[in-house]
């Protein structure tokens, strides 16, 4: 999706009428709210809002109510929000305790699908208010989205048809934010083209160890694994997926068996760094910039962003390059890769029972729906923040050039929210055009997103399983991810031979992985009924 968005909301009211009922001064833009909607109370809004405050924000604020973005919203609508934010590390935790309290906020921000019983459980416990009715009425900005993208509006209602967050949805060509990096000035040095497929992959590998010296030819950590980087040549996810509707559990699957073989062949022969099953971020950032490594799998942003600068100081010619996620044939299109999802899950803001204002609230949340809003959120304030530059926003030195040496993505934290997932819009290409500064970087992104919409049909959609269904599934899963974890650093490493892996898959079965499945399946054709 690129920006269409902008022109679809452009007859959409911006604020729906909060000025008239906060008390604000603010002219009220054309198309305002339907005639038989009503103003919040009369007098000032207060909201409390509880969020988590990430930690390239958490660096330069206290409280996002010292944000500029926050500040700014605050003049233009009259409503004034008290932020709650859970210690660092604990949100879980603290918003479990906030739960069994009973003591709720006006809105709370977090990801509802992780809810235990899942959003529909969240708006039985009274945590949640079903929004259908108030965003019809109070949220033409988001309403005139989910009519135009039915597919979003499915993702944020409950089986049953109840929507129960405002939620942040990714917009632009830029859902796939990660994949495999390799050393491009080795590639060149050596005559070796980009590679596709996994017999490439394993030809580059062999070239960098035998020709370049490299010990760790590949460097990964557990979590790598865990993330589809070389899974999808076969087929299968490294978890739950589907295939023509049918719900799948990748590592039961006979193809993952093959799939384990080429690691294990790549173990063997030295081309997979052999510390992949212990070592810690560093210890893998350090063999990307030392060259003891010729490729990896990680981020865009916070990978080659990262590695270059402090590269090519010691090293002008280092250089990477994107690869196409694997196939196994040449010509071949991937289909399963690590991506986000259009709608986050994180960053979904929900309405209360405790809040007395419920109509203010959606329209204040609604503003980031239209285009004014989506400027401030991804872009602040004109002359501060940006500047328009032939039509377009551009990023002033205080964000690209920050005077308190402040990263980009720090500054970006600290003034605006547009770096993680938050009610609004997500990945405005407008942005990702200045984050991604290296030409390397946006050549990665263009070769990881080319194949999004495959991605789409092949993994599992955000389904919701029923309360008792979340009960027996998590204890299911409980011990089967813990198997299947130990049996594949033994398979890879070589100390379970592949030729048990029949007896690896009755294990499975005896630990109920089938009824995990069935379980995937209801909810997947569940949430393939919702209209």
């Amino acid at each position: 999706m690129t920006l269409k968005w902008v022109k679809l909301l452009a007859g959409a009211s911006l604020l729906a009428g909060i000025g008239a009922g906060c008390g604000s001064n603010a002219e009220k833009p054309a198309g305002e709210a339907p005639a038989d909607s009503t103003a919040p109370a009369a007098g000032p809004v207060q909201l409390t809002y509880w969020v988590g405050l990430p930690a390239d924000a958490a660096r330069s604020l206290k409280n996002y109510g010292e944000s500029l973005m926050y500040q700014e919203l605050e003049k233009r609508t009259g409503v004034k929000i008290s932020f709650q934010h859970p210690a660092a590390g604990s949100e879980k935790e603290q918003f479990n305790l906030m739960i069994a309290s009973g003591k709720l906020p006006d809105v709370i921000e977090s990801n509802f699908v992780n809810y235990p019983g899942g959003p529909e459980k969240a708006i039985a416990d009274k945590v949640l208010i079903p929004l259908n009715d108030i965003i019809d009425k109070y949220a033409p900005n988001l309403k005139a989205y989910l009519d135009k993208n039915p597919a979003i509006r499915k993702d944020i209602s409950t089986d049953s048809g109840l929507i129960y967050a405002f939620p942040g949805i990714g917009v632009g060509n830029t859902n796939v934010s990660s994949g495999l990096v390799l050393r491009k000035d080795w590639l060149t040095e050596l005559n070796l083209a980009v590679p596709e497929t996994i017999e490439e992959w394993t030809q580059v590998l062999r070239q960098f160890k035998e020709k370049k010296g490299v010990k760790t030819p590949l460097t990964m950590v557990m979590s790598d694994f865990n993330a589809d980087r070389f899974t999808g040549a076969y087929g299968i996810a490294d978890a739950f997926f589907q295939d023509g509707g049918k719900a799948k559990f990748g590592p039961y699957e006979p193809a993952y068996k093959d799939y384990l073989a080429q690691m294990n062949a790549w173990y063997k022969e030295g081309l997979l760094d052999p510390d992949f099953g212990t070592q810690d971020a560093k210890s893998k950032d350090a063999k990307i910039t030392n060259g003891t490594a010729g490729a990896y799998a990680g981020y865009i942003g916070g990978g080659i962003g990262k590695y270059l600068p402090a590269a090519q100081g010691a090293n002008p010619a280092y250089d990477l390059v994107g690869t196409q996620h694997p196939v196994l044939k040449k010509g071949d299109q991937p289909k399963i890769f690590l991506a986000a999802y259009s709608y986050r899950g994180d960053g979904s803001a929900g309405i209360t029972p405790a809040n007395k204002n419920p109509e203010a609230t959606a329209k204040w949340l609604d503003y980031f729906y239209s285009e004014e809003g989506n400027m401030l959120k991804s872009f602040g304030v004109e002359g501060v923040t940006y500047t328009m530059v032939n039509g377009q926003p551009k990023y002033t030195d205080l964000i690209m050039k920050n005077p308190d040496k402040l990263s980009v993505g720090e500054a970006m934290s600290k003034y605006l929210r547009v770096s993680q997932p938050a009610p609004g819009f997500v990945g405005d290409d407008r942005y990702y055009d200045q984050y991604y500064s290296y030409e390397q970087q946006k050549q990665a992104s263009a070769v990881y997103n080319k194949y999004y919409e495959n991605v789409t049909k092949t993994r599992m959609p955000q389904v919701s399983q029923t309360p008792d269904e979340a009960q027996e599934l998590a204890s299911i899963m409980a011990e089967i991810d813990t198997y299947k974890s130990e049996m594949f650093l033994k398979f890879i490493m070589g100390a379970e031979p592949l030729t048990n892996f029949d007896k690896y898959r009755d294990q499975l079965k005896k630990l109920g992985v089938e009824r995990a499945v069935a379980l995937k399946q209801a909810a997947l054709d569940r949430y393939n009924s919702r209209k």
